[in-house]
Parts: structure tokens; sequence; C-alpha cells
């Protein structure tokens, strides 16, 4: 059997590579401030570029360091400190441009303050949600930023009960004291329905998201709400439920369609779902606003490229991001229990010319299968 190559001291290692299979050394402070010939604390401070130590020991210390390949341990450092600069965010579907912009300013804020993000896609899937909380809690993060499916209360709780600090951002959770940062979904669905009732529609139909989630719940109240304010009743066959993806939008858009007589305008309370439905009304040849218009919600740049530009209620992502890591740095910080805080902020709709006043023709089938109808009759 080789022997390891390295060399040795008497006064520690030298050399930290060990090139036997199997064997690991690891270079500790200890190891540095012996070979510096300081002491473990002076060490420390030289490394951290303390300015009680003088600038012969600090380049004295830094030497040694380099040559022994040191790396401090974030382990080590989160026993002494009991904090291991990371936090935790939970996000439900990391394709979603709306989450890819709140991620970035959770980031952006963490790294300002010194702090490391992991990063956990639940896939609006409660089972991963409480995996990935449970994972979070054994990494001894010092707090997490959650966008909650809604169905890991359970474990939400357990997460509160470790005095872990958490921050429900864009979500709420009922019957729950904690942190949120949201913006105003009622509010936000009153603003889409009311732009609509302006320009005359009455037959709105709208794609909602789930109502376990409280944003899919919270526009669907505030359509209601607008609905109701202009002494209409909601008709049951113009409400839709879709999950927030893609594919909800392409086919309850399909079944709004199938509708005699139709919707004249249609909200789609997400993104994702608002990109199926466009898909969906280009399939079928309906013209936006001609024969329907069309309300989105969150403002993406590509929104203002479509044709038409479309109008949609538009987000402070970012703000929303940044408000929900100043909240977890501000539990992280204090070290004791506070009084919850909940930020609500302010949507804003965005009009562009998918909009306009509703067709005098909407009821029936689509208007080519009506054009080959009277050019059957005629040729009779």
């Amino acid at each position: 059997m080789p022997k390891a190559e390295h060399r040795s001291r008497r006064s520690g290692i030298e050399n930290e590579t060990f090139h036997s299979p199997g064997l690991v050394v690891v270079v500790t402070i200890k190891d540095v401030a012996r070979e510096a010939g300081v002491s473990v604390g002076t060490a420390s401070q030289a490394l951290r570029d303390s300015p009680v130590v003088r600038e012969t020991t600090r380049r004295r210390v830094f030497a040694v360091s380099k040559r022994l390949r040191y790396q401090p341990s974030a382990l080590a450092r989160g026993l002494v400190t009991r904090r291991t600069h990371t936090v935790g965010l939970l996000i439900s579907d990391i394709s979603n441009p709306f989450f890819v912009r709140a991620v970035r300013a959770v980031e952006d804020v963490a790294q300002e303050n010194g702090y490391n993000v992991i990063l956990c896609n639940t896939d609006e899937d409660p089972s991963k949600e409480k995996r990935y909380l449970r994972v979070l809690v054994e990494k001894r993060v010092d707090g997490i930023i959650l966008a909650t499916t809604a169905g890991s209360l359970q474990a939400v709780r357990d997460v509160r009960w470790r005095r872990i600090p958490l921050v429900l951002f864009d979500r709420e959770l009922p019957h729950v004291s904690i942190d949120t940062v949201k913006v105003d979904s009622v509010l936000g669905g009153r603003l889409a329905t009311e732009h609509l009732l302006g320009l005359g529609h009455r037959r709105i139909a709208i794609i909602h998201g789930p109502v376990v989630r409280s944003t899919g719940a919270e526009r669907l109240r505030g359509y209601l709400l607008a609905l109701r304010a202009a002494g209409l009743r909601p008709e049951p066959a113009l409400i839709r439920e879709g999950n927030f993806k893609q594919d909800s939008g392409r086919e309850m858009t399909r079944k709004l369609l199938e509708l005699s007589p139709r919707p004249t305008a249609l909200f789609c309370t997400n993104n994702l779902m608002t990109v199926g439905a466009m898909q969906t009304l280009h399939e079928q040849g309906v013209r936006i606003p001609t024969d329907l218009s069309l309300v989105g919600y969150d403002d993406m740049e590509w929104w203002t490229l479509t044709h038409p530009p479309l109008t949609t209620v538009g987000q402070p992502v970012y703000d929303l991001g940044r408000e929900a890591m100043r909240l977890l740095l501000a539990q992280i910080e204090a070290n004791s229990r506070r009084r919850p805080q909940r930020v609500i902020l302010k949507p804003e709709l965005l009009p562009r010319a998918s909009c306009g006043p509703p067709a005098p023709m909407t009821v029936g089938a689509p208007r080519r299968r009506a054009g080959l109808a009277r050019r059957t009759r005629a040729s009779r």
C-alpha cells in the first residue's frame, strides 16, 4: 500500500493535501495559528482583516493560510455564532416569470447583508413543500421565506414552534399569525373587472386560480365585488377555475368559447393562464379585441410586444421580494418574539390595446363558421 504523500513538521501539518485514497485531513484555524506563530484568536482576527492586528502579522497569517489552503468552516462559525448566514426561499413554480423576478429581489437584499439563499421549487405540491421545510430546518437556516401552497399548515407551525424566523410572501395562510408581504389581490381583481365594465362589457368571463390559494380566492372575490357593484349577477358558466398553469388557461378558454352566447371579455388571473388563453384564442381565430377583450395579470416585458399589446394588472414584484427579505432580516436580528407585521402592496391596471367595446355580434358559433353557413345558403 503506498504511503501518504505529505510532509509534516513538529509544529503541525504543513501540506493539507493527502493523496492516499480515503485519507482526508482538514486544516483548521489552529493549524494556521501554529504555523504563523500566533494565537488562534489573532489568526482569526487577521483573516477577518481586523484593524487590531498589525499589518506584518496579518500578512504572515494570510501567507500561511494560502500555503495550507485553509478554508474557513461555515459550520464551525455557525456553532459559535448560532447562525449559518443562509436563508431558505420556497416558491411554488420556478417556471413562472413572476417568481423569477421575486427571487432576484430576495437574493439582491440577501447578498447585500451577507446572506446566501437556498432556493426550493415546490411545484404547487404540498408534500414537496413539507419535505423542503424539513430539509431547511435540518440545514439550520437562519430563516425562511415561503410562497405557500396552503397545504402544509402543520409543517409551517412546526417551523414557528422551533422559533425559526418565517415570512410568507405573495400568499397568506388562514388562522396563522406570521410576517406577511403580499399584493392586494382583491383590488387587482376589481381593477380588471371594472375596466371591462367601463368599456360596456356585461358578459365578462374569468379564469381564476385555485381558491385554496389566497391569491386565487382574492382575485375571484375582486371580480365578484365589481360585478355586484355594477348591479350584475355573477353567471356560474362564466367562472372557471384553473391551476395557475398554462394548460389550464388553454382548456378553460376552450370551454368558454363553446358557450352560447359567448363572453365578450375574459379576465385571466395570472400570467401563465393568460398565455394559455391567448393560444386557444389564436387557434380558434378569435380576434382580440374585435371579437373578445382580454385582460391578464402580472406585467411581463413581452406583453407590450404581443399583437395587440395586452392590458394587464401589474404587481410590484421586485418590491414584494425585497420587503419579504427585509422582514426576515428584521426577525433574525431581533432574535426574539415580536408582533407579526403585514405589508400589503398595491397593484396597478395597465390599459393597452387588448380591450375595447363589446362586439355587436357575440352570439353562437365562431365567425368563420357563421360565414361558411351564409355562403352555403347563398349557393342554394
